[in-house]
């Protein structure tokens, strides 16, 4: 059986994910109004978001599975030098022990993680997190996985998050910059 690490490494051998530089639209609508002196980007793939934070943070640390991709993150990245990238295994947990002023997750679920999140903010800290949604419309053509194992389903965030206090909340469809259309469950919390 693949593993997860080979099963990443080889999309992104294949050229996965490649056209994707821009940086999450819901991190830049509200990259202003968040704490982002320390950034961690979670399963930060190719590092199109760490890259992003890059301008706004002192320190941006991206972590991934796929030693693949972090290898074109750290090439992408290599004339930022508050940008630093790490391969680790996220359903063994988080290897870092520091806490963060944001904690970024974009499309990766990990029910587990996600519940552990909270400790590795600092006071007034906050976590985006935009994960792919189910949703029951066999019409619509969505991006995104076709197995709802990688899909959340509706209020699975915020009720895994409740600890936090909920500055956005939003669950539906949304256009990305590439013209698909993703059925998304969007999320950000501060550590009160």
């Amino acid at each position: 059986m693949e593993s997860d690490r080979d099963r990443w490494n080889k999309r992104y051998l294949e050229g996965a994910y490649v056209s994707r530089q821009h940086p999450t639209p819901l991190l830049t609508q509200w990259i202003d109004k968040l704490p982002c002196k320390n950034a961690l980007d979670i399963a930060c793939g190719i590092g199109r978001n760490s890259r992003f934070l890059s301008q706004y943070a002192e320190k941006v640390i991206g972590v991934d599975i796929s030693d693949v991709a972090i290898t074109q993150a750290r090439e992408l990245a290599s004339q930022m030098a508050n940008v630093q990238f790490v391969v680790a295994d996220l359903d063994n947990g988080l290897p870092l022990q520091q806490e963060f002023d944001l904690v970024l997750v974009v499309r990766y679920v990990n029910p587990e993680l996600l519940r552990m999140l909270p400790k590795f903010l600092v006071p007034n800290g906050a976590i985006l997190i935009e994960e792919h949604l189910r949703w029951d419309d066999p019409n619509l053509e969505l991006a995104g996985p076709k197995n709802p194992d990688y899909r959340v389903a509706p209020g699975d965030i915020a009720q895994a998050l409740s600890v936090l206090q909920t500055v956005h909340s939003f669950e539906g469809l949304v256009t990305d910059p590439l013209g698909e259309v993703s059925a998304v469950s969007q999320f950000i919390g501060t550590k009160c």
